[in-house]
């Protein structure tokens, strides 16, 4: 793809923080660092708004995970998991998101999706045929919609970097050298629980 991306651009990136999360725990058991998706998103263009989509959890134990991202730059929206009779649960933020994204458009250049969900292909079609918007997406590639794919103007493939964008994640590429191992520094990295991130299992949705 080709794609232009300069300082003047403004920004706004959108993650749908669920999909992020199961995708690094299904593909490589690890987490994701936020961080590091805001920077490979921005880059060194102007970032307007920043938002997260999270779904509380019967817990409500989700505090710490909403300080790191505030500290991030990033706004957090949350909503109640529901849980219907016979104990099916369901939680989906896809509408409010797209509503989102929508509403920003005017005001912003380009539009990052951090998600590989292939129902927002029509939101990708409708910013770029409505507001003229460049619309770009990161996301793990082995989990993403080859038609989001298709869609956007410039995919990053999580995929390719996978110890940039993970916690903890070490590749396991080469021969171990002896008496080089060393622990993970905790006090570099923040690791929080599912319940700190405010996300049920996969099981669990419907």
């Amino acid at each position: 793809m080709s794609v232009i991306k300069h300082g003047d651009q403004r920004v706004a990136v959108f993650i749908d923080t669920q999909n992020l999360y199961h995708s690094a725990k299904n593909l490589y058991n690890s987490k994701v660092n936020f961080g590091e998706v805001m920077s490979a998103s921005v880059g060194k263009r102007k970032l307007i708004r920043a938002l997260a989509y999270v779904i509380t959890t019967e817990a409500g134990d989700e505090t710490n995970f909403f300080e790191a991202l505030t500290k991030l730059g990033i706004e957090t929206k949350t909503k109640d998991l529901q849980i219907f009779y016979g104990g099916s649960k369901k939680a989906d933020w896809d509408v409010g998101l797209a509503v989102d994204a929508i509403r920003l458009a005017p005001k912003v250049d380009t539009i990052v999706l951090a998600t590989g969900d292939g129902d927002f292909v029509p939101l990708v079609n409708f910013l770029k045929e409505h507001f003229g918007v460049q619309v770009e997406v990161i996301s793990f590639g082995r989990s993403s919609s080859t038609k989001l794919r298709e869609a956007c103007e410039d995919f990053i493939d999580m995929c390719d970097t996978p110890e940039k964008f993970l916690i903890g994640y070490r590749s396991h590429r080469g021969p171990k050298r002896k008496g080089t191992s060393k622990k993970p520094d905790s006090s570099k990295t923040s690791e929080f629980s599912d319940e700190d991130l405010g996300i049920f299992t996969g099981e669990d949705k419907v």
